[in-house]
């Protein structure tokens, strides 16, 4: 047995007492990752500095590191230590120019929306999907280049809420989607974008957050079509193209 006693769990009590101590290693982890402290090719701290550092054991940062490397975030290299690997928008994206935002966009409006309806009502079957979001939320509010678009960190945020739907059809289906999306987006960003579009986007991300943690649907889906709708608007502003459609939700 690990001579390191259990008091060394102690303060994460105070922190969360319904999660486990490898969940809030693993929590932290990722929001280094995806806000940018940790990029792919970094050798993550040794695993006594990380129990050290989280006031943890050994075997705890194990356990989180575990959890991290069977999302394919993370990869142990014998003799070498803990890299990280990728992040969960999964694969590089399109170097095609992107066209189309405003359709993009539509398209997004359309099942976006009622997926996080979906998601909202069903985001408690799931407490680790739901602490995923919220990691992914809180990398967004402390990405280190807040002056670039996020494309990353907003793709894994989207995709996330389609995963806490709990429809593995639905997910499927909007699967080879995605890439499309990021760079479409991405490109009618480029050049136009602010450190207060990245604070917007990170208020916007949080209140979607919020709603899902409350498991109100229509607060949720009310917050995703603003979110959307606000983003359509500023690169259809951008990119010269047509504005937002008028609103066509019940």
């Amino acid at each position: 047995m690990d001579r390191e006693t259990a008091s060394s769990e102690t303060p994460l009590r105070s922190l969360s007492l319904s999660r486990r101590a490898h969940e809030f290693v693993a929590h932290e982890l990722l929001v280094l990752i995806l806000s940018g402290r940790f990029r792919p090719g970094d050798r993550l701290p040794p695993e006594r500095a990380l129990a050290t550092e989280f006031g943890v054991s050994r075997p705890t940062v194990r356990q989180a590191v575990g959890v991290l490397a069977a999302h394919g975030l993370v990869e142990a290299r014998i003799g070498s230590g803990t890299f990280v690997v990728g992040t969960p928008s999964d694969g590089e994206l399109s170097l095609e120019a992107a066209q189309g935002v405003t359709d993009v966009m539509e398209a997004r409006l359309v099942f976006e929306v009622g997926a996080v309806r979906l998601a909202a009502r069903r985001a408690y079957r799931s407490r680790e999907e739901l602490d995923l979001v919220g990691a992914i939320v809180e990398s967004l509010e402390q990405v280190e280049d807040a002056g670039s678009f996020p494309v990353e960190i907003d793709m894994t945020f989207h995709r996330a809420l389609v995963r806490l739907s709990d429809n593995t059809h639905l997910e499927a289906l909007l699967a080879p989607f995605w890439k499309t999306i990021a760079s479409t987006v991405a490109a009618a960003a480029d050049g136009v974008w602010t450190t207060d579009d990245t604070a917007r986007v990170a208020t916007q991300h949080r209140a979607v957050f919020e709603a899902l943690r409350a498991g109100d649907a229509e607060l949720a889906g009310f917050e995703m079509e603003r979110h959307l709708r606000t983003e359509l608007a500023r690169l259809s502003a951008a990119t010269g193209s047509d504005g937002p459609p008028a609103r066509f939700f019940a």
